[in-house]
């Protein structure tokens, strides 16, 4: 047995319970429902404020932005301010947030209403991230998390038009407005204080069962947030592409909804075989396998786009983007149990998505076609796997057992 699992059988961390890993993961449907929802609530604010589209960018960063400040935020108050104060201020934000938004269609109020709902999501979804980190099984409580966030979106995208075509926009603030109080009750089941410290970790000696207590390099954990960030922008170049390139190779786009569909569907598959995998071979082995294949299919993509490869694309990024984010997340977090860290992945998710798509557009302004922009999103993922190996080769010098924990 290793290490970290001898250290689960002997002290269960508070954040390993039923309770704090679900009420965890409920404050996260409050974090992420914004940035899920943002394409819907975007072409809902279209359609019923007729803004056009300049003012439509400046709504959805203001969403964004909110959300990205939030977690950088959360970053630094986590290991010091009671966890269910952070998730009630950023719930109560939401709420105020979304009920404003209500009130008024002048652009300026609507973009401040907008932040402030955005900077709420951004607390709860720092807060969220950062209790699940305090789980000694990581790859099960991300998956499970990712699972829960994939079937979550699909709902999203199944009633919002409903209540679109019903209650026009408003209704969709409201929506989220009213999706945000049943979650304050479950804030009571969230662990208080994370004891453990932001540099160390805990193994236990093969041979006596002795406590070993490791202090990992604050550089190990900022540069897993900066791989967040690299593999996020083949994400963010990749995601708001894909659809114009497959038009763009004259595929039919019956053929393109369809395939974008079901690969949503097929990368459920990618949560439950990530837990498989961690339990045998660790989680930074498949991480950085995982990259390999994405920068294979990026290239691919690149060298050309047709039907074969566009739905191999699409069911390959869908499957290993969720199988990925497990990873990273459950790497991050064997290295800091105490969430700091990955209260950032938020804003380093956020950022890479927000700068990844004017990348990529600029490259298109100079006529360099969409395998330009697939090259980007490879040059990305090859960055990101690098630091992964660079991070792991460091851990199993220092830290053998985190290395391979799964």
């Amino acid at each position: 047995m290793k290490g970290i699992d001898k250290i689960e059988s002997q002290k269960i961390s508070k954040f390993d319970k039923f309770g704090a890993i679900s009420s965890a993961i409920i404050l996260g449907f409050a974090g992420t429902g914004v940035a899920m929802g943002l394409p819907l609530l975007v072409g809902s604010i279209a359609e019923s404020l007729e803004f056009n589209g300049e003012q439509l960018g400046w709504l959805a960063s203001s969403d964004m932005g909110g959300m990205f400040i939030g977690s950088v935020l959360t970053s630094f108050l986590v290991t010091k301010v009671n966890r269910r104060y952070l998730g009630a201020i950023g719930l109560i934000l939401l709420m105020l947030g979304n009920f404003a938004s209500t009130q008024s269609p002048d652009i300026s109020l609507l973009m401040l209403s907008r932040f402030f709902a955005g900077l709420g999501a951004g607390i709860c979804y720092a807060t969220c991230t950062a209790s699940l980190a305090g789980s000694h099984n990581t790859a099960r409580t991300f998956s499970i998390f990712l699972f829960v966030l994939v079937s979550m979106n699909a709902v999203i995208f199944y009633i919002f038009p409903i209540i679109d075509g019903i209650w026009g926009v408003n209704g969709l603030f409201l929506f989220y407005l009213f999706e945000a109080i049943p979650i304050l009750f479950v804030l009571p089941f969230l662990p208080k204080y994370c004891d453990v410290g932001t540099d160390e970790v805990v193994e236990v000696s093969e041979e006596d069962g002795v406590e070993k207590h490791t202090h990992i390099p604050n550089y190990l954990p900022r540069l897993c947030l900066a791989a967040v960030f690299s593999f996020y922008i083949l994400v963010g170049a990749y995601w708001a592409f894909i659809e114009r390139a497959g038009v763009d190779a004259n595929i039919s786009s019956e053929y393109i909804t369809g395939s974008l569909t079901w690969s949503q569907i097929f990368s459920l598959l990618g949560a439950g075989i990530a837990v498989w995998l961690a339990r045998r071979y660790g989680q930074s082995k498949p991480l950085i396998l995982a990259l390999f294949i994405m920068v294979i299919t990026m290239l691919v993509l690149a060298y050309d786009v047709n039907q074969k490869t566009f739905v191999f694309s699409v069911f390959s990024f869908s499957f290993f983007w969720i199988f990925i984010d497990v990873f990273q997340l459950g790497v991050l977090s064997n290295i800091d149990h105490s969430g700091r860290y990955a209260a950032l992945v938020p804003a380093s998710q956020g950022a890479a998505q927000a700068i990844a798509p004017t990348l990529a557009g600029m490259l298109l302004s100079i006529q360099l076609g969409f395998g330009s922009v697939m090259l980007l999103a490879a040059f990305a993922g090859v960055v990101a796997l690098f630091i992964y190996l660079y991070v792991y080769r460091k851990l199993l010098v220092l830290a053998p057992d985190v290395a391979d924990a799964d």
